[in-house]
């Protein structure tokens, strides 16, 4: 392919101060004379998230445990609040959304959750290169149901080019698929998956999907519930600059709040209940209740 672009240093300058977002450049911690390139890995700190993390250090300061309920913003609704605001970039409703723990500890909340095997369904679908913690958490839910973390596992190649053809994917949800758990983006490659094809195919099947969007939060327009996904995961600290280690996400269809947890943590309560201190979980009727513990306030 031929590519006529212009590339010079000048041109570049000329197109940056046309940008419309150019002042978003701003907000965030930039050394002089260095091109930023790795946020797909850990995003830059901006100015916006250090006063937010300075605010609640104070807090805890002023207000020691009062900070529960009695901060700027109340600490125990805290993930419940910033999910209201992040789901606009996953397409979602505010309850089908929580900010909470680690990518990989909502793979396993939720795969624990959703894979459901029955008779000869029992095998999960992935992408053979996707990100290794997906694969091991596949595997290790495999393994802790009794079944063969090989044999058991179905795994659809890509070609040295790094691009997934989706038509094997689709071949690949075989009567004998419980559970398909994919990347929204090829890490590799940076191909991004048509998620609402697959989405579809899969339950013209019977089959319940999920996606881990790590690589796609906050760089692309996501429609999760309206493309019916099951579930979903992924971090901030890439595209969303939540810094590094920075609270994960997920993402519960609403047509699931039915479903129990297969993880139960006292945080999965429902709100007016947590405090009971009951012998029985009464989960939220949200994705709140695929919570675990207490949430990670400096982080959020």
């Amino acid at each position: 392919m031929n590519n006529d672009h212009n590339t010079d240093k000048t041109y570049a300058l000329e197109l940056d101060a046309r940008d419309p977002l150019r002042h978003s450049r701003d907000r965030f911690y930039i050394h002089p004379g260095e091109i930023y390139m790795d946020g797909n890995s850990l995003g830059l700190l901006s100015r916006d998230a250090e006063a937010s993390l300075l605010r609640i250090v104070d807090e805890w300061k002023r207000l020691g445990i009062n900070g529960w309920m009695k901060a700027e913003k109340p600490w125990f609704y805290y993930a419940e609040t910033l999910a209201g605001q992040f789901a606009p970039l996953v397409g979602a409703e505010s309850e089908e959304v929580i900010l909470h723990s680690s990518t990989t500890v909502n793979i396993h909340a939720l795969v624990a959750s959703f894979y459901s095997p029955r008779g000869t369904r029992r095998k999960i679908l992935i992408e053979k290169n996707a990100f290794p913690t997906d694969r091991y958490a596949i595997q290790s839910q495999l393994q802790l149901r009794g079944f063969d973390a090989k044999a058991d596992l179905i795994e659809v190649e890509n070609p040295d080019d790094g691009f997934l053809d989706e038509g094997k994917v689709i071949d690949a949800m075989t009567e004998d698929v419980a559970l398909v758990f994919l990347p929204s983006v090829l890490y590799r490659s940076g191909q991004l998956l048509d998620i609402a094809r697959l989405t579809k195919e899969a339950h013209r099947r019977g089959i319940v999907i999920g996606f881990d969007c790590a690589h796609s939060v906050g760089a692309v327009p996501h429609a999760l519930s309206e493309w019916q996904v099951d579930f979903a995961c992924w971090c901030t600290y890439k595209y969303c600059n939540s810094g590094p280690g920075g609270v994960a996400g997920l993402y519960v269809n609403k047509k699931h709040f039915n479903k129990t947890p297969a993880l139960a943590g006292w945080f999965g309560s429902a709100r007016e209940k947590q405090f009971d201190m009951s012998d029985h979980l009464e989960p939220a009727a949200s994705a709140a209740a695929w919570q675990l513990g207490t949430p990670h306030v400096l982080s959020l």
